[in-house]
């Protein structure tokens, strides 16, 4: 009977370990989905992407789901057995008094990256040890000493570790959310229906067929950018028209 309680107790133990769930962090006021978000648990991080969508994992039954982001109120989920599968964040926004408003059309992208930058500096300055983190001088230092120096184990298996990281990991998707929002400002849904006429689901197609990587838009002037959606844009109207002609032979 003693045994039969101890492995009751090891398997409701593992059962809460392990665990990942899969969400959508959206506004609960307009129904729109959060990019950028932040989201966390004990031992995970995490950040929404561009369709809002994150997936975390879980280091016990008990820990706690957190979304925040800028602008919006703190979102807590308690993790029990039902917490499984996918859930909806529906995130609520900020009240926020000041003294003076300003208002603009759209988010100032260069301030943004700088506020996320100061915010989550410890993240974006994360990096492997360094060579004299790992060996050091003088055989009287270290756990392992060696001939006029010593190896510090640790810092070895930090560096091996290091891209499986949860802050490798979290320094990369920032650095993804960056790079897309810079490419969202130049090669923008706005600026592309002025230059191509292309609407609703063709716009939508375009941009997902020809949205040009965050190097090669770092390269391109505006005039390059403006050039590169015209050329893009006869390209995928040719098709259309061959289509059109064929139907009509």
């Amino acid at each position: 009977m003693r045994h039969l309680l101890i492995i009751c107790f090891i398997c409701t133990g593992l059962a809460g370990y392990g665990q990942k769930i899969n969400g959508i962090v959206t506004d609960k006021a307009t129904g729109l989905r959060i990019s950028g978000a932040l989201v966390t648990t004990t031992n995970s991080t995490a950040i929404s992407d561009m369709e809002g969508i994150f997936s975390i994992g879980v280091a016990k039954q008990g820990d706690t789901l957190k979304v925040k982001i800028q602008g919006y109120k703190l979102f807590k989920l308690p993790v029990v057995p039902a917490t499984t599968g996918d859930v909806i964040v529906q995130l609520e926004q900020a009240a926020i008094q000041l003294k003076q408003v300003n208002i603009s059309a759209r988010r100032d992208r260069v301030k943004d990256s700088v506020s996320n930058r100061v915010q989550f500096a410890r993240d974006f300055n994360s990096h492997p040890p360094k060579f004299s983190d790992i060996i050091r001088p003088g055989a009287s230092v270290g756990p392992i000493p060696m001939v006029g120096v010593s190896l510090v184990p640790s810092q070895l298996i930090a560096l091996v570790t290091y891209k499986h990281s949860n802050a490798y990991r979290f320094k990369q998707a920032l650095i993804r959310d960056e790079q897309a929002k810079y490419v969202d400002s130049r090669f923008s849904d706005e600026r592309v229906a002025q230059l191509t006429g292309l609407q609703s689901d063709s716009l939508y197609h375009f941009i997902n067929q020809y949205r040009p990587a965050a190097a090669e838009v770092r390269k391109m002037s505006d005039y390059d950018i403006f050039t590169y959606i015209k050329k893009s844009a006869a390209k995928f109207r040719k098709p259309h028209r061959d289509d059109v002609k064929e139907a009509e032979f």
